[in-house]
């Protein structure tokens, strides 16, 4: 009996020493400068709003006496990066973009503060300072436009017409279709994933601490936007299955990405918000645009979130997946500008 837990000490000992010794090597091999950039909290170059107790990275295009239109991204933890061609419509609009709290270059703030109910508050402030005596259009994309169907059904009354991007899940109902079609968009494993996990953790640690989110941020934005392998999680948003080589966007919002989802699922993991209460009292119209090709949220999963609407059709962009202000904008911005002039 000794002798096992001496033979078993000394493989426990030596299974120790590899662990230590490859922690060590994994951290040197990935010194280097990586960042991430600063938020309003540290540069106040960066044009900014206090709302509802937080400061939002927000920017304005056009000029403020036309029809306000405002932009509310992805995600949950995108910025409005990646929707800056919709600036475009400046020419006849007052565009607005906003970070949404805890994302993007907005203030980072804690998890409790990150739910459902804060981002539809912020959507209603964001619209009440710029627009407090006009209705607005929105274009919600993605999350974006889950959130902007809950905004609609709270404040039908504020808003004129309404774009939705495809929203993924708007009620319990379509969680688990879409569970089906992306897997739960769990990747299958594989080596070179692994490798890509792990490496990226590492280079996360050097990552210079300018604030509480500095480091997470850093490894969700590598995990996700740098991996290219063929089991990607996201390749069916994306035409013929081919991630972009760069994802135009400032800074992931870690803690928001995985914080704000789980306000909407109870603890068997199950959807259950529903985010299309109150939407039927809305009476203008609502556009649905769909990426033509996209596998996840395409054309039959959005005529399924039409169907809660009033007034509502849908257009498919032609050469565009999931992300389709940026593999057409030119399109999108004719459909979206020809909606809003109905």
């Amino acid at each position: 009996m000794k002798k096992v837990l001496r033979i078993t000490g000394k493989a426990l000992l030596i299974l120790l020493i590899a662990v230590a010794l490859f922690f060590g090597v994994m951290y040197l091999v990935t010194m280097g400068d990586y960042q991430v950039a600063q938020t309003v909290q540290h540069d106040p170059s960066i044009p900014h709003l206090e709302i509802n107790g937080t400061t939002l990275h927000v920017e304005t295009f056009g000029s403020d006496t036309s029809r306000p239109v405002v932009v509310v991204h992805g995600g949950p933890g995108y910025d409005f990066r990646y929707l800056l061609s919709l600036k475009e419509l400046a020419e006849d609009y007052f565009v607005i973009f906003y970070d949404q709290r805890g994302s993007g270059l907005s203030e980072r703030i804690p998890a409790e503060e990150l739910n459902l109910e804060n981002s539809i508050s912020d959507l209603d402030a964001i619209i009440n300072h710029f627009a407090p005596n006009k209705k607005v259009n929105i274009i919600g994309h993605s999350w974006g436009a889950m959130l902007s169907s809950a905004y609609l059904g709270r404040y039908p009354g504020k808003v004129n017409k309404i774009v939705l991007a495809e929203p993924g899940i708007l009620v319990p109902e379509m969680a688990s279709m879409f569970q089906e079609r992306t897997n739960g968009l769990a990747a299958e494993f594989s080596f070179p994933l692994v490798w890509h996990i792990v490496k990226s953790w590492f280079e996360s640690l050097h990552v210079e601490k300018i604030d509480a989110g500095a480091k997470n941020d850093y490894f969700l934005a590598r995990l996700i936007f740098d991996y290219k392998g063929e089991n990607h999680p996201l390749r069916g948003y994306y035409c013929g299955g081919r991630l972009p080589e760069e994802i135009p966007i400032w800074r992931w919002g870690a803690l928001a990405a995985f914080t704000i989802p789980n306000d909407n699922f109870d603890d068997d993991g199950n959807f259950t918000a529903n985010l299309t209460t109150g939407v039927q009292d809305f009476s203008g119209k609502v556009l649905f645009l769909t990426g033509a090709c996209d596998t996840y949220l395409s054309k039959d999963f959005q005529e399924m979130n039409m169907r809660y609407f009033n007034n509502a059709h849908m257009v498919l962009v032609e050469n565009s997946g999931h992300y389709m202000f940026s593999d057409n904008p030119n399109a999108c911005n004719r459909i979206v500008s020809d909606f809003f002039c109905e």
